[in-house]
């Protein structure tokens, strides 16, 4: 199973982190089906009778994700985790957009499960991947944004710099339709228990299964 790396930065300043990742090859990436759109509808219910009478911010999972970002100086109520503003759109009958399998698959496991994911074309990584911090003026361009700043944020690097955080992944390591080597990184704070983190990932890795006939690798990495 592939590793990441930690800073000396972020094991000083994150005493609450863990990773799950899902990797696969040889992985087809379509559009979304009809069985997505059946996926999605049963989510919407549960997601709006989990909340209907309290904030996605009470929820234990959603609140710990919070202080995870909170330990590096980032105020998740300005940056919102991915996880929590996929919820919120949800609850709010916004819909989800639609990119492709991979990406829309993940967004509706990190909704379920109130953790955020990044999910990254591996053949576009150079070197290795570590989790780190961003330095101060550092950013990268995002999907839909050009320039997202990275400074003071809990993010992965390889050789030629950011490419992605728990807010917002990278047009560089981008899914595309010519993705077959993909990598999902959840970013879960310890005090979520490890039951749950491989529940959450075994569940992508479930969805994931109907696109390759390679075997899914799965892990939990306590950082």
């Amino acid at each position: 199973m592939l590793q990441i790396k930690k800073s000396e930065t972020i094991s000083n300043i994150v005493n609450s982190l863990k990773l799950g990742l899902i990797e696969s090859i040889n992985i087809s990436v379509k559009k979304s089906d009809v069985q997505f759109e059946k996926e999605l509808k049963l989510l919407e219910t549960e997601l709006r009778n989990k909340f209907s009478d309290r904030a996605p911010a009470d929820d234990p999972v959603v609140s710990a994700t919070r202080r995870m970002y909170r330990q590096v100086g980032w105020e998740p109520t300005k940056y919102r985790p991915s996880s929590e503003a996929l919820v919120r759109r949800l609850i709010r009958e916004k819909g989800l957009y639609r990119i492709n399998n991979l990406v829309d698959y993940g967004n509706l496991v990190s909704a379920r499960y109130h953790i955020p994911m990044g999910l990254y074309d591996l053949d576009k990584i150079n070197g290795d991947i570590m989790i780190d911090v961003g330095l101060e003026n550092e950013s990268y361009q995002g999907i839909s944004k050009e320039r997202i700043t990275a400074t003071g944020k809990i993010i992965l690097r390889d050789d030629e710099g950011v490419f992605g955080n728990p807010t917002a992944d990278s047009k560089r390591t981008s899914i595309l339709q010519s993705t077959n080597h993909v990598l999902a990184v959840f970013f879960i704070s310890s005090n979520i228990e490890d039951s749950y983190a491989l529940k959450t990932a075994e569940e992508l890795k479930k969805y994931y299964s109907a696109f390759t006939a390679e075997t899914i690798k799965t892990a939990i990495i306590n950082l």
